[in-house]
């Protein structure tokens, strides 16, 4: 028997230094796959757990004060191999509290005591908050077990807390002086986990979440001319809705078509519902949100999936229907493409909501979205979250790239196929978002955890930079082997916590792959691609490859009879050389070739033939429009300069910095994704910038 395990030891230690060899693995994760709770397969190892929590919680809601009086017991199971001597409470709100780190302003009004903790039971027994057994630090409150919670058992406790709905919206708060969106409301246990112990970061604004999964019974008490939307599913409608709104909300969950279920007729001054008391209830999800308003309109319709009706709720203020008309059908469409085509996972839960109240942006909770408009990207981005993190339970706090990135790139695909009937690769979409910081000291190895990121590199780091990889893997693998991995990846860790090296392997795994050529240079090393034009000799087109980044390599060529040709090679084809030929078709007709006009590179100017600088040579460039530009809508400045007989725009706070060339009455970057028109009213100068990766136009005035 000894010689057997020692077997599977000496085995185990070749599996992890094969692994290491073609990138590294922290010691907290090699302790986990060790221990069999993951494998080098991608799937959950046989020695696999996570803990769970039940809740049950009875809250009053005041509009008036924005203050939440509520009482919640909670069942604590241990499923981990461990005795757990201490319990680890979030209490998200203390955020607040005076003296706590903030990492963003706030209102002022804001600042307080924290939660307000009127009783905590342990197994029945109350528990002195001011003894040597209890720590409230941060945002966490650490309560030390007289007896442990031994592996495999529970333990409950009961908590009597009251807390305010924030002016401070962001993520959640105050929407108007009677409609208010709620997060992070309620005591919640932390995560303990196979590879970090127990999560005890504190909330700051700035990093996202990682959560438990739960199952919520709530019931809401609020004055019933409120309406209250939550996570789960509202348990009794009949005593809530008059005969009216019931027969509406009752037709609407088979409802193919949008309708009305509250409109703007039914908000008068004496609108009201038969109670003021709401009982949701919600299984299997890691968190819990509700929104209240007395005059937000409520649009809803379902969506078959996997044979099973799902309600689609929009939530908007009342007073202007036709500018939230289109929400509810996106939000259909949307759902079919999810469960049918990309990811092809069928949506996981019974509702959805999109409630219409942030200032900007977008925020992500079970079966809900805090939206700050009807846009179609900031719809389809935050029902993508109900996937990640969601149904796959990632660590937000730390790995906000496995999330946030997947949320941007398949919002992108989705978008790109389903809505606007375009097909085409997505890796030349980046460059504005990414090419900026690439190759600076804070474009950190996109391994390094959410937690060390700061205003100026974490949303870089979360969402565009991780996109733009996921849409080199999927043009490298191909349609089929791409979202057959992806689906199989959703399909093993769904409602559970996948950490980087689970994504890595599962890919790795069902395509039958080492990829490692692009987890290892863009996960766990600095660097950045370079790609510059070597020579042209007949068609022999020479690159020389002087980045430590593989990308994939676009070639475009432009011929004197007004044709065109274009290749592209996958970033493995580049991956170690120093360079590379490319074979040119036609070669004496060749008029411009460019090498990634519109994939991120350290340094474009060298890309082009004949150069960027002969093309400019005859250009004359008014100095009316260089200088400093004010973009007020989004308080941020824009500079355009001439740098080394080329006109570049630079907007720090975005981490754009690139070459525009005239092209007609406009300036256009050379990927064509923006586009910039003055205007010069004879005093000053204005500028019109089209940014159509994000599909906005912001305007700036001349400093």
């Amino acid at each position: 028997m000894r010689k057997v395990f020692s077997l599977i030891t000496l085995m185990l230690c070749v599996t992890l230094m094969a692994q290491e060899k073609r990138f590294f693995m922290p010691k907290e994760m090699r302790q986990a796959y060790e221990k069999g709770t993951r494998s080098y397969d991608g799937k959950p190892g046989p020695n696999y757990w996570h803990n769970t929590v039940d809740y049950d919680i009875k809250a009053s809601i005041d509009p008036e004060t924005r203050g939440i009086n509520g009482k919640s017991t909670i069942k604590y199971q241990n499923n981990s191999p461990d005795d757990l001597s201490a319990i680890v409470v979030r209490l998200y709100n203390d955020v607040y509290k005076k003296g706590n780190t903030r990492l963003t302003t706030i209102d002022d009004r804001d600042v307080n005591d924290g939660m307000t903790l009127n009783m905590v039971q342990v197994r029945g027994d109350s528990i002195d908050l001011d003894s040597r057994s209890v720590t409230r630090n941060g945002t966490n409150l650490f309560i030390r077990l007289e007896e442990p919670v031994k592996s495999g058992e529970s333990i409950d406790l009961a908590i009597n807390w009251e807390t305010v709905i924030p002016y401070t919206n962001r993520r959640t708060g105050v929407a108007d002086s009677t409609s208010f969106f709620v997060a992070y409301w309620y005591p919640q246990i932390a995560v303990y986990d196979d590879v970090f112990g127990w999560d005890t970061q504190n909330y700051t604004f700035r990093t996202e979440f990682y959560n438990n999964l739960a199952n919520f019974n709530v019931e809401f008490t609020a004055p019933d001319s409120f309406t209250i939307w939550a996570t789960g599913v509202l348990q009794n409608p009949d005593k809530v809705f008059n005969e009216e709104i019931l027969e509406r909300y009752n037709t609407a969950l088979t409802a193919t078509e949008p309708m009305d279920i509250i409109g703007g007729d039914d908000l008068n001054d004496s609108f009201s519902h038969k109670s003021g008391i709401w009982s949701f209830k919600a299984d299997e999800v890691p968190d819990f949100a509700f929104a209240m308003s007395d005059h937000y309109e409520w649009n809803a319709a379902s969506q078959k999936v996997d044979g099973e009706d799902v309600l689609i709720s929009s939530v908007y203020p009342m007073g202007n229907p036709q500018a939230f008309a289109a929400m509810t059908p996106n939000q259909q469409k949307t759902m079919k493409h999810f469960s049918e085509d990309i990811p092809g996972v069928p949506y996981p839960y019974p509702r959805f909501t999109t409630f219409i109240g942030l200032g900007g942006g977008g925020m992500e909770f079970p079966m809900m979205a805090y939206n700050g408009g009807p846009g179609l990207g900031v719809t389809v981005h935050e029902m993508y979250h109900m996937y990640f993190p969601m149904y796959v339970r990632v660590n937000e706090r730390r790995f906000a790239w496995m999330d946030e990135g997947w949320a941007d790139y398949i919002t992108s695909l989705v978008t790109n196929r389903f809505f606007q009937n375009d097909d085409s690769p997505l890796f030349t979409t980046f460059k504005g978002s990414v090419g900026g910081m690439q190759g600076q000291y804070e474009d950190l190895p996109l391994f390094a955890s959410s937690q060390f990121m700061d205003g100026t590199n974490y949303g870089y780091s979360a969402y565009p930079l991780p996109a733009f990889i996921y849409s080199m893997l999927h043009q490298h693998l191909g349609d089929e082997v791409f979202f057959k991995a992806y689906k199989e990846y959703i399909n093993r860790w769904a409602l559970k916590s996948p950490i980087p090296y689970d994504f890595f392997y599962t890919m790795e795994d069902v395509s039958g792959q080492d990829l490692s050529w692009l987890w290892k240079p863009w996960f766990f090393e600095f660097g950045a691609p370079d790609l510059k034009i070597g020579g042209i000799k007949k068609d022999k087109l020479t690159v020389i490859n002087a980045g430590s980044r593989p990308v994939p390599v676009k070639v475009e060529v432009k011929y004197n009879d007004g044709t065109d040709y274009e290749t592209t090679l996958s970033g493995k084809e580049i991956y170690g050389k120093n360079e590379f030929v490319v074979s040119i078709p036609e070669y004496k007709k060749i008029e411009t070739i460019a090498v990634n006009a519109s994939v991120p590179d350290l340094d474009d100017t060298d890309n082009f033939y004949p150069s960027l600088q002969e093309r400019m040579a005859g250009v004359e460039v008014p100095e009316s429009i260089l200088g400093s530009y004010t973009i007020a809508n989004f308080n941020i400045s824009a500079t355009m300069e001439k740098e080394e007989g080329l006109v570049k725009v630079k907007i720090p706070a975005a981490g754009m910095n690139m070459v525009v060339l005239p092209n007609e009455d406009t300036w256009q970057s050379l990927d064509g994704q923006v586009v910039i028109k003055f205007e010069d009213s004879g005093d000053k100068t204005s500028m019109s910038m089209e940014l159509k990766q994000f599909g906005v136009t912001v305007q700036g005035t001349h400093d």
